[in-house]
């Protein structure tokens, strides 16, 4: 390609009403089957309206037909090839298309297919050659078109166009095909609101539409509310709605659903498409299918904006047989269920890359592509802000627009506390739309589960909720993604989470469902106006040097399910963490921040509906005597100043978690007998721990078990039958000499650290580990041989030994 070929468009052009929009014109005897073929393949595949002359030509004279077609394209592919000038056709095509593009302000774009430009711009070669044949039969007929033919040849070959000399042709066809596809994009768009990263998904939404296939199909765009599902239906739209009989744009169908019955809305669209305003009403029958009966044998372009229900799709565009061959539906939804059924195909609308955000941004800020200068880095935290939202950036921008320095912190500044109403109002609708357990489970991801492992949370919440049912429901309305397992969610969202709950109270904070703002949880907590409404609550320690709460902090909070007191600047990483990390006894002492909590008085109540309990720093000895968490799934109280957890046997059915390391009061571990689901514990750190109660050593559903640096610890169990051990870690529990006997089969138990403990040997019994895979004994100083039954270890792929300054039999072994 010489260079991007320019357009010659004016404003008639923009305006002109085009049948076509593009015109071939080339020599039927070179490229009709090659070159030709698989360009207006290209072109057909995104859409693009193209007229090529499938009929051999006979005689001198160009058909009208050939005429008007060229007059009513908006280009001209002119495919300049060996015998292109011995046609007469070709030559009066190319006089035609350059007229066209003096008077109309189409656009001509030659392309030179294994043929030199100059050749043609000077007539030479079989140009030549074919002039001279010409001259001779227009000697007497009309010589003025034989100098118009060369004129023109002079001329086109002039224009900036593709060269296919030593080039492949598939690369050639992509670009013209793309050249023209954007600038029909920019052309449809010009009377519309700024676009910028639009084209990708017109590229994309245009493929998934097939426009070349002669069946019918139907396609889903699918995205999260003001992401800019209906401005890429919209320009799909013009630009392709000229290939159709019959075309209707049916937008906010969900709203007019609520104003209007399904007649209505199928004689709004009947009437968009048949172009007739008077329709009868009384054909519109219930039960009368009148939408398949009217356009069965139509071609129809028709697009469904913002459907949220499958009623109204049925109503609309209930199957594919109610529309002629070659017909296509878009369809747009916040809600992906509803489109996995009746479409093709399904396209995601993402939020804008940060560039295109950027300028898109800008055009309504500054009413240009880029900030000005002093307000460079306002821009950058608007764009923060917005993420990559369409809606909140044009809303944030026109908010913005002719403002001064000083306005604009203070507004960037406001809507981190009060966000936009009109941002808000469209993210909203999406929340409106759930049913009460798909609400509940937004807000507790909004306040409290953003980037926490997607199963955790399922194990807290699946108590409280119908969990898998309504993630799926909330991913289907783009309310959340998953990725790696962990829960996310837009920032925007997120904060619409928060305004939903701060607009169950305004003025009265202990009202609410949920609380997260610092501000919020300490004066509720202070203030002791806490109520049955509260049902969670986070409190950032981080960001306090000192806390004190009255014992009644927490009296009225009946229905309280969440209690969540930590250090946010690491505790989203602390629930699952790495094994690595679990086993490092110094990561949460080197990353934690400590808070000083008082509790004055006798702290009796802490809510038996509790299913997270996670206080870091926890002040007290024990648990409140009267605490029955029978729903506690989590108890998480690292860093506390526990000596124990409670007297004798309770029943704590559904906990699953418990982490109470770095709790270097902590004696010893209570009867867990109680608590058959226990699935991991972690007490690394627990530093004065010495005796751990013997039903952990028989413990059925027992997962992880971490007792890192208990350095007291001196006795675990006699002996050990967890079906379900999967990671034990002893290691540095210094006045530990015995490791207990293995009764039955714990196959699942795959890595066991031993590291630096005081052990002189292993009970031959250790063979009943027979899934194990890792043992590691390094520093064990004092240990003197391995028993014979290491043999039997068949899984064992590490045996590390390093620094057993005794061991005398490991090569024996």
């Amino acid at each position: 390609m010489a260079s991007s070929s320019s357009s010659s468009s004016s404003s008639s052009s923009s305006t002109h009403q085009w049948k076509y929009e593009v015109f071939l014109s080339f020599s039927g005897e070179d490229t009709r089957k090659s070159f030709t073929d698989h360009l207006h393949q290209a072109l057909c595949r995104k859409g693009i309206k193209t007229f090529i002359d499938d009929q051999l030509r006979r005689g001198e004279q160009i058909s009208p037909a050939l005429l008007r077609a060229i007059e009513d394209s908006r280009f001209s592919v002119i495919i300049f090839s060996k015998n292109y000038a011995s046609s007469s056709w070709c030559l009066d095509e190319l006089v035609k298309i350059l007229d066209c593009v003096k008077e109309m302000g189409t656009t001509a774009l030659p392309v030179f297919y294994n043929f030199d430009p100059s050749h043609v711009r000077n007539q030479r070669e079989s140009y030549a050659e074919a002039f001279s044949k010409h001259e001779q039969i227009y000697r007497e007929k009309n010589m003025e078109k034989v100098v118009k033919w060369r004129e023109a040849l002079t001329a086109a070959a002039g224009l900036s166009g593709w060269d296919t000399r030593d080039r492949h042709e598939s690369k050639i066809i992509e670009e013209i095909a793309t050249k023209i596809f954007n600038e029909l994009i920019e052309a449809s768009s010009s009377n519309m609101e700024a676009l910028f990263g639009v084209d990708s998904h017109i590229y994309s939404v245009v493929s998934l539409l097939c426009i070349e296939s002669n069946d019918v199909r139907m396609v889903g765009l699918w995205g999260m509310s003001g992401i800019g599902k209906t401005t890429i239906a919209k320009v799909v739209y013009e630009r392709i709605h000229s290939q159709f009989e019959g075309c209707c744009f049916l937008s906010n169908v969900r709203e007019k659903s609520q104003k209007k019955d399904s007649i209505d809305l199928q004689m709004e669209l009947l009437s968009q498409v048949l172009r007739d305003g008077n329709l009868n009403t009384k054909i519109f029958n219930r039960g009368m299918n009148i939408v398949k009966d009217r356009l069965r044998y139509m071609k129809v372009l028709i697009v469904l904006d913002d459907v949220d229900c499958e009623q109204q799709l049925e109503d609309l565009a209930g199957n594919h047989d109610w529309f002629g061959p070659g017909s296509r539906i878009i369809i747009t939804s916040r809600d992906k269920h509803l489109l996995d059924h009746p479409v093709d195909a399904i396209y995601k609308v993402e939020e804008l890359k940060h560039n295109e955000a950027h300028e898109f941004f800008c055009h309504y800020a500054f009413r240009q592509k880029c900030p000005i200068e002093d307000f460079k880095m306002l821009c950058d935290n608007a764009l923060s802000y917005a993420k990559g939202v369409p809606l909140a950036l044009k809303v944030l921008g026109s908010f913005l627009y002719g403002k001064n320095i000083a306005e604009w912190k203070s507004e960037l500044d406001k809507i981190k506390q009060f966000p936009n109403k009109n941002i808000q109002n469209v993210l909203k609708t999406s929340f409106d739309g759930l049913d009460d357990n798909e609400k509940d489970i937004f807000l507790d991801i909004a306040f409290f589960y953003k980037g926490h492992d997607k199963d955790f949370v399922r194990e807290i919440l699946d108590s409280c909720f119908f969990f898998d049912t309504g993630i799926r429901s909330l991913m289907d309305k783009s309310l959340i993604t998953i990725s790696k397992n962990k829960l996310c969610m837009h920032d925007l969202l997120q904060e619409m989470g928060w305004e939903v709950v701060r607009q169950e109270s305004i003025h009265d904070r202990g009202n609410r469902s949920r609380l997260l703002s610092h501000d919020d949880v300490n004066h509720v907590l202070i203030t002791n106006t806490g109520t049955q409404k509260i049902e969670g609550i986070v409190l950032d320690l981080s960001t306090s040097n000192e806390l004190n709460l009255s014992v009644d902090a927490f009296a009225k909070m009946n229905n309280l399910r969440l209690l969540r007191f930590g250090n946010v600047q690491i505790d989203g990483s602390l629930e699952y963490l790495s094994e690595k990390e679990l086993m490092d006894r110094d990561w949460m002492e080197r990353n934690y921040l400590y808070t000083q909590c008082n509790l004055d008085g006798n702290f009796k109540f802490l809510s038996n509906e509790l299913r997270s309990l996670y206080w870091h720093g926890y002040p007290l000895n024990s648990l409140p005597s009267n605490f029955h968490p029978k729903k506690l799934v989590e108890l998480n109280m690292c860093f506390s100043q526990l000596t124990q957890l409670w007297e004798g046997n309770k029943a704590f059915e559904k906990l699953k978690f418990m982490k109470l390391s770095h709790s270097k009061r902590l004696t010893k571990t209570p009867n867990l007998s109680g608590a058959p689901n226990l699935e991991r514990l972690i007490l690394e750190g627990c530093t004065k721990l010495v005796d751990v109660h013997p039903s952990i050593g028989f413990h059925k559903k027992l997962i992880f078990l971490n007792l890192d640096n208990c350095r007291n610890l001196e006795s675990f169990s006699s002996s050990i039958h967890m079906e379900s051990l999967q990671i034990l870690t002893l290691s540095e529990c210094l006045k530990l000499n015995k490791f207990p006997e293995v009764q039955g089969n714990m196959e699942h138990l795959l890595e066991l650290s031993l590291e630096g403990i005081a052990i002189k040997e292993l009970p031959s019994s250790i063979e009943n580990l027979n899934g194990l895979a890792l043992l590691n004994l390094k520093d064990c100083n004092s240990l003197e041989s391995l028993p014979s039954s290491i043999f039997k270890l068949k899984s064992l792929k590490t045996l590390e030994v390093s620094n057993c300054s005794k061991l005398k039999k490991l090569l024996e072994i």
